[in-house]
């Protein structure tokens, strides 16, 4: 019984304590998440810096593919395709257009 009463007022200050910092965590947590993604964009940029040191002249010519939903011609290795159909996209934005675009009615044949 006397352990069951500690437990009880442990467990209880503990809430008490995590209510009052709540705040803070929550505000340390967006900073650090803010942190993580500026150092990877830092990164990316990194790579891609590189990988335009990288590739000669003669890399221009690359397959283009149209995008879908704008029309656009992208690169084949930059373009955003899905694993059921063979539509290609220019970017996450555009196939969220498509996607959420009313689809055109089909005739039937009567």
């Amino acid at each position: 019984m006397k352990y069951v009463v500690i437990l009880t007022m442990l467990a209880a200050f503990v809430t008490l304590v995590y209510w009052r910092l709540r705040p803070y965590i929550k505000m340390a947590r967006r900073f650090l998440g803010v942190v993580r993604d500026v150092r990877r964009v830092s990164e990316a940029n990194t790579s891609h810096e590189v990988t335009r040191r990288e590739t000669s002249p003669r890399a221009s010519n690359e397959i283009l593919v149209r995008c879908a939903s704008c029309g656009t011609w992208i690169p084949a290795s930059r373009a955003v395709r899905l694993r059921a159909s063979q539509n290609a996209y220019c970017s996450h934005a555009c196939l969220e257009r498509a996607a959420d675009a009313p689809r055109s009615t089909r005739k039937t044949a009567s």
